[in-house]
């Protein structure tokens, strides 16, 4: 004699829950981005010279930025003194002599060319990507623009294996006197800052968690 359908959809969905569950068990356990469950990136201690690279930029707020967070690089050392920061002061010359560009995105491979020239075991390049005059011309409110995005990548020069990638985005907030017309420039260029400001900082705090 037959079983009860309602039984047999139990029977059925408890055998089904039964083999999801073994299928689990033997798998490791996948955490989404931002979880509790995601172990704190750390940069290995064998990287010892480090080169910071980034475009350059017409933008004088985005070239300020670059400097800042050239700058904010050396506090690396809080965690690990014997972090040794490739000066720069090279740098045009090896520009020059082997053609390289540093305008527009910082390319992975001539970040790592760059790097071996200068004797860095790895690269760190930064890239600020933000909302562009275009961008700012047809919004008719904050939430029309596209935010403030502050890369970082440390890549092994001899591997080409990338340790760090973060990536921080920080909105430009909203105001009461926001309007799309050019009249509001100085607002614009004030938010503007507050943004980049905002991903500057968590982009350090990060990237110090990574050098702990």
């Amino acid at each position: 004699m037959g079983l009860p359908m309602p039984l047999i959809r139990v029977s059925l969905i408890a055998g089904l829950l039964m083999s999801v569950a073994g299928c689990q068990a033997g798998s490791p356990v996948a955490s989404l981005p931002g979880s509790s469950l995601m172990p704190p990136l750390q940069i290995p201690r064998d990287v010892q010279r480090i080169a910071v690279l980034y475009p350059k930029s017409a933008s004088p707020d985005i070239a300020d930025a670059y400097n800042r967070l050239e700058g904010a690089t050396f506090r690396l050392k809080v965690h690990r003194p014997n972090l040794k920061i490739v000066d720069r002061f090279h740098l045009p010359v090896v520009l020059e002599e082997h053609r390289f560009q540093l305008a527009g995105a910082v390319a992975d491979d001539s970040a790592i060319r760059i790097g071996r020239v200068l004797g860095a075991d790895t690269v760190l390049i930064y890239r600020i990507d933000g909302p562009s005059n275009r961008d700012r011309m047809w919004a008719r409110s904050h939430r029309d623009l596209p935010p403030v995005t502050v890369t970082s990548k440390v890549i092994r020069v001899e591997s080409a294996e990338v340790l760090y990638h973060g990536v921080v985005v920080a909105r430009i907030d909203d105001s009461p006197s926001w309007g799309w017309s050019f009249t509001d420039s100085m607002d614009y260029q004030r938010l503007s800052r507050e943004a980049i400001e905002r991903g500057i900082m968590q982009t350090v705090s990060e990237l110090g968690r990574a050098f702990e």
